[in-house]
């Protein structure tokens, strides 16, 4: 953040947001909150479908509590490991809420793979390119065996999770609904800025882009990808989209803080997730001595 000021100064990036009315800012919000509640029924919708349903308000909970938490935690799927925590602590199996988020995770994907042939006009080279990867492993024995043992199992159970989605194609479909209007929210919030600027750059051509910037910002190399999604709007949006080196700049320092500030309500929901509150079942026998515990 510290570099991307220091190349078009502390004083300019101040005069360009000083050239937006501050009642955009509320729409910015607005929109930005409207896309986290999105990515909330993505989810919701998904684990409403599932075998072991969690109330709307809990995965309310876990999804801003992720959102808030993967401000600090490694690379971009941070918020994620702390939903799954969540979820397994309110009773929900390790396999179903893995398979849950996996799940979650591909619609987003898939998503912004529906943007993605807008950028197919900067990046020609992917017309005529193709390659193909190949992957070799071998387990020994022992300790690596009994690991290789239990992961398979796992997976296994992850697998068996994920094909009960796709006997639901529907939820599906609703999943994917939700973060479609969800990556609308954020071109749509990119576009404004952009014209609150006195630039324009095409609803499309946005679309294409950040879905460019998505994938790269996956590169698990940085804390939510801090200082990676900053450089890549920066020269992705300069370079591809025509816009100015400063607009491109304050784009990306006020896309962070809009992030940030979105996922400050996560922060009042970080308590619960950590304790852990499950559902007490009527047959569990230990049903009474939990509930004194937790009290």
């Amino acid at each position: 953040m510290i570099y991307l000021v220091s190349r078009v100064g502390w004083r300019q990036a101040l005069e360009s947001f000083g050239q937006i009315p501050w009642w955009y800012f509320a729409i910015f919000i607005l929109l930005g909150l409207v896309s986290r509640f999105m990515t909330f029924a993505r989810w919701h919708s998904l684990l409403r479908a599932s075998e072991e349903p969690i109330k709307p308000e809990e995965s309310l909970k876990l999804t801003f509590a992720g959102l808030f938490a993967s401000n600090v935690l490694p690379t971009t799927i941070g918020g994620d490991v702390f939903r799954l925590a969540g979820a397994i602590r309110l009773g929900m199996s390790t396999s179903l809420a893995t398979a849950s988020l996996v799940v979650d995770r591909l619609v987003g994907m898939t998503g912004m793979l529906l943007a993605l042939p807008f950028a197919i006009k900067f990046l020609p080279f992917l017309r005529d390119s193709s390659s193909t990867t190949s992957l070799g492993m071998a387990v020994g024995t022992g300790t690596l065996a009994k690991v290789w043992g239990w992961l398979r199992r796992y997976l296994d159970k992850v697998l068996q999770s994920l094909k009960n989605w796709l006997k639901q194609p529907k939820s599906l479909l609703q999943a994917l609904g939700f973060t479609l209007i969800h990556q609308a929210c954020i071109y749509l919030i990119i576009k404004i800025f952009i014209n609150a600027m006195g630039e324009d750059l095409s609803f499309m051509s946005i679309a294409g882009i950040w879905s460019v910037t998505y994938f790269i910002t996956l590169l698990p190399i940085s804390i939510n990808g801090l200082g990676l999604q900053e450089v890549t709007v920066t020269n992705l949006f300069s370079v591809w989209g025509g816009v100015s080196v400063e607009t491109s700049i304050a784009l990306a320092i006020f896309l962070r803080i809009l992030w940030m500030l979105v996922s400050l309500p996560g922060a009042f929901f970080i308590g619960d997730v950590l304790a852990g509150k499950r559902p007490i079942k009527h047959s569990d026998p230990d049903a009474t001595s939990h509930k004194e515990l937790n009290n």
